[in-house]
């Protein structure tokens, strides 16, 4: 490894050192999830018109008194168009919930607030005084034509899509889906679907990598294995490299004598951006580049694996796809202490409780999936603490 920096300058480093990712046109039905790379423009204002807020009916607020008459001309059912109330002293038009306020009328009086007399005629029965603009959505309230009403760099959900969609977008510019591959290293590795032996163990950490890329819609195009030989590693990053936008590796990163991928990867021509982290777990994370491909490796512990994936190379992959802003950090309190080392930045993983209260529940080491299991996240705890103290608030980082 090389000199260690702390886990902002490692941010940072990524952060400044990231692929391009091309932007594409993708039809509106399948951009969920995806990053948005242009302004979608209000092209017409919100509402647009002066649209009723209850079924009831539209009236003249000044001509509304307790206990008076209104005629009912005629009858505005949402969706059609704009109609007249007359002009002769108590008209009124009965109206639907989202039709256009009639020409004349400027406000709605509910049904709950009237009773019917007869076909032609209602009454009003409330006492509560009624002004002008009483259940009307009034033209523009809510935004005005020819503005950006979404941003890019905005993740597309639910609530982004029906907004294109009413804005008449049958297809939005996009970020395109990067080319990811996903490397673990081992010679102690098997497939799940083996029996281990007793010095072997079955695979985990490229499927937890996949699932974690899956959460933010993205699926890595290939998955692999390294052996413990230098030669056929070298080869086989050679073609990953070439062939992705991001490279994923697990494992065979640290000091061991068959941690030789970051010499390899140094050999290739990659620039080295740094290779150890002043944090625990992950220590040995490192992170390279060349023109068109970006190399996260992780240490080959499963939690390691996990805590760098989730504070360092999604919200990475998520950056280079043009998201505005990758933080997903909310604040919560200890319920009680725990200790950590004083000269690293500490991962504590913990399990929420009510009122944003959480409680440490640390893994015996970097290789306890079990304890991991009962974790919802983890808090980071700065270098200089000597513990995680009980009522003190700290950041939490969901798995999800």
């Amino acid at each position: 490894m090389k000199e260690l920096i702390e886990p902002k300058e490692a941010r940072q480093r990524i952060a400044e050192n990231l692929p391009d990712i091309a932007a594409i046109d993708c039809p509106l039905d399948k951009c969920a999830g995806r990053i948005l790379s242009e302004g979608i423009i209000a092209d017409r204002p919100f509402p647009p018109f002066d649209r009723s807020m209850m079924d009831g009916f539209a009236i003249r607020a000044a001509e509304a008194k307790a206990g008076a008459i209104f005629n009912v001309t005629a009858t505005a059912p949402a969706g059609a168009t704009r109609i007249q109330n007359e002009e002769a002293p108590n008209s009124c038009v009965e109206i639907m919930t989202g039709a256009t306020l009639p020409e004349g009328a400027d406000t709605v009086v509910p049904y709950e607030e009237t009773e019917r007399i007869d076909k032609n005629q209602m009454r009003l029965v409330s006492d509560e005084p009624v002004v002008a603009g009483d259940f009307v959505h009034k033209k523009g309230s809510d935004f005005e034509a020819d503005k950006a009403l979404i941003q890019s760099g905005r993740s597309l959900g639910s609530r982004e899509i029906a907004a294109a969609a009413t804005c008449g977008y049958a297809t939005l510019k996009v970020s395109k889906i990067p080319r990811i591959a996903i490397a673990c290293s081992g010679d102690e590795l098997v497939e799940i679907t083996e029996q281990p032996g007793d010095h072997q163990i079955r695979k985990s950490n490229d499927a937890c990598i996949e699932t974690g890329l899956a959460r933010i819609h993205i699926h890595a195009a290939e998955r692999t294995h390294l052996p413990d030989e230098p030669e056929v590693t070298r080869e086989r990053l050679t073609t990953l490299i070439a062939h992705n936008d991001f490279l994923i590796l697990s494992g065979g990163i640290s000091m061991g004598k068959k941690d030789f991928i970051p010499d390899l990867l140094d050999e290739l021509g990659l620039r080295c951006h740094f290779h150890g982290i002043a944090q625990k777990p992950g220590k040995p994370m490192g992170y390279w580049t060349n023109e068109d491909c970006a190399v996260f490796a992780l240490p080959g512990n499963p939690l390691s694996t996990l805590t760098c994936l989730h504070h360092y190379v999604i919200p990475a992959i998520q950056k280079a796809m043009g998201l505005e802003s990758t933080s997903m950090a909310t604040t919560v309190e200890l319920t009680n202490s725990e200790k950590v080392r004083k000269d690293l930045t500490v991962f504590v993983p913990v399990t929420l409780g009510e009122n944003s209260r959480a409680t440490p529940c640390p893994p015996q080491n970097s290789g306890d999936l079990v304890r991991i299991l009962q974790s919802d996240g983890y808090i980071v705890v700065p270098s200089g603490e000597a513990s995680a103290d009980e009522g003190k608030n700290y950041g939490f980082h969901p798995w999800h």
